[in-house]
């Protein structure tokens, strides 16, 4: 082969080597990925935590596999943003392929119904809005949207067993109260120190500590879960507030709260109500105070709502003065 003619063919393959890269630019910025969310939807219910799943396909237009690195969320009901997250994961998709998606993450049961004011089983309107975040080779990180509306239905929990009692998990379920919260249901509940302060469901047992350090007064937590009560015994001892603190694992329906001057709630609205014949047995005057959820029909005396240095979300507090009143109409 001559110079010349060697000259002309390195000329060719130069051409058609541009040519393909030009040819692969074209494809990677004229034609856009796409995601498509399917359907939300809720999986499994454990004791602590529920699965929230996204059924969602990606359509990858590249000559290049795309990988998924990140998926955050937001749930809306009724124009209320009631839940987001993000999830980590690390999946690939194939190059010029729709691939088809479940993401999941987890979430605190509790929170979830809290946030809606639902309870298990109800059905809610919700709108999702998703950002999937991929890494493609030489385009850089892409952000994918997706939306979709429709209705869902809050998964039912499952029973479990402590200490030989069946018990609906959700109705054991622990979501700390935060501190500055805790201190808005004890002044409140204007507690003295005369008073006698029964938390029902006491967790941690922060607020019968608080109650015993700030107002010098008696307290008793009451949990069923004895991973609970052992956090509640370190927290008293931590505290050294011993001699005014008792902490026992006991089932709170069977409880005689006669003998309390205040009595503290972080429970379910449906626990609330079946608290309702043992609470009217309160001598008049004593205060009740719950964290998040009223109690259907019974009228509150009180109700403030407040926004928590610590996790910059929205609480409610609802404050109760016995006797109980029925809600107008009732």
């Amino acid at each position: 082969m001559t110079f010349l003619q060697r000259l002309i063919l390195s000329s060719v393959l130069t051409a058609v080597f541009f040519a393909g890269c030009e040819t692969t630019r074209d494809i990677q910025y004229d034609l856009e990925p796409a995601a498509h969310l399917e359907a939300m939807w809720f999986g499994g219910v454990e004791l602590d935590y529920v699965t929230v799943l996204f059924d969602v396909e990606i359509d990858n237009p590249y000559p290049v596999s795309l990988s998924l690195q990140r998926l955050r969320y937001a749930l809306v009901s009724d124009g209320h943003t009631f839940l987001t997250g993000t999830a980590l994961d690390n999946v690939t998709v194939p190059p010029n392929t729709k691939k088809a998606l479940t993401l999941s993450d987890q979430v605190t049961y509790v929170r979830l119904l809290r946030a809606l004011g639902g309870e298990p089983g109800s059905t809610i309107p919700f709108k999702a809005e998703l950002t999937l975040s991929l890494d493609a080779p030489r385009s850089g990180w892409i952000n994918l949207h997706a939306e979709k509306e429709g209705d869902i239905i809050l998964p039912e929990s499952p029973e479990i067993n402590v200490e030989g009692i069946t018990y609906n998990a959700v109705d054991v379920v622990y979501v700390p109260t935060p501190q500055d919260v805790v201190d808005k249901m004890l002044e409140m509940a204007e507690v003295k120190k005369d008073d006698l302060v029964y938390d029902l469901g006491c967790g941690d047992g922060r607020i019968v500590v608080t109650a015993a350090r700030r107002y010098g007064c008696k307290a008793i937590g009451f949990d069923l879960d004895p991973r609970r009560v052992e956090e509640s015994l370190e927290n008293v001892q931590k505290n050294n507030v011993g001699h005014l603190v008792e902490i026992e694992q006991k089932d709170i329906f069977t409880l005689d709260l006669s003998k309390a001057d205040v009595i503290t709630l972080f429970l379910l609205s449906r626990l609330n109500v079946k608290l309702i014949p043992q609470l009217e047995k309160l001598k008049p005057g004593s205060r009740i105070v719950s964290h998040s959820f009223a109690m259907e029909d019974i009228k509150p005396d009180k109700v403030v709502t407040l926004i928590s240095r610590e996790d910059k979300s929205e609480h409610t507090i609802y404050l109760w003065v016995t006797p109980l009143k029925k809600e107008a109409g009732e």
